[in-house]
């Protein structure tokens, strides 16, 4: 799937060069990861996350509350976007004018956004949300807290013991 973006970004980027001149090596990419990143924060729990959340609840292995984090805080992001963007039309009306008809940036923002939408369909695309989810959102899993708390506890333990161990024979010697 990363290939398909890659190769479709090279092609965008070739055909922006042509129509719009050097500036484009500029506004495609700023475009793409801005898309990239805004969509990321705004999309991918929606579209991943909650269905993910929704399971992980119904089998009795995460808090419900889980949801109203992963509703809240793409909202947030978008109130944010959305806010910034007013302020710029109302403080540079020209320049978000500019933006809205600038060829390069645009394209970029829909490939962005279609390489975020298109990403749970690649197996690594997959399982990076996978990893990132558990990262984020481990404190509302039931039972894995207590797990792994008495695990470091354990382990704690048991470096204490050979640390003794150690002072013992140093001892000895």
């Amino acid at each position: 799937m990363y290939a398909i973006i890659g190769i479709l970004f090279c092609l965008l980027l070739g055909i922006t060069i042509r129509a719009q001149g050097i500036s484009a090596l500029l506004w495609l990419p700023l475009g793409f990861f801005f898309s990239l990143f805004a969509t990321a924060q705004i999309v991918l729990p929606i579209l991943m996350g909650l269905p993910r959340a929704i399971r992980l609840i119904a089998k009795g292995e995460m808090r419900s509350a889980v949801i109203g984090r992963i509703i809240i805080v793409p909202l947030i992001w978008l109130v944010l976007l959305f806010i910034g963007g007013f302020l710029l039309g109302f403080i540079w009306p020209a320049t978000v004018a500019s933006l809205s008809q600038n060829l390069a940036l645009n394209l970029g923002c829909w490939l962005g956004t279609l390489a975020i939408v298109l990403s749970p369909l690649s197996k690594k695309g997959r399982a990076d949300f996978r990893e990132d989810f558990e990262k984020a959102y481990a404190k509302f899993y039931k039972g894995r807290a207590t797990a792994e708390s008495s695990e470091s506890r354990e382990t704690s333990s048991l470096q204490m013991t050979g640390e003794q161990n150690q002072t013992d024979v140093n001892r000895i010697y």
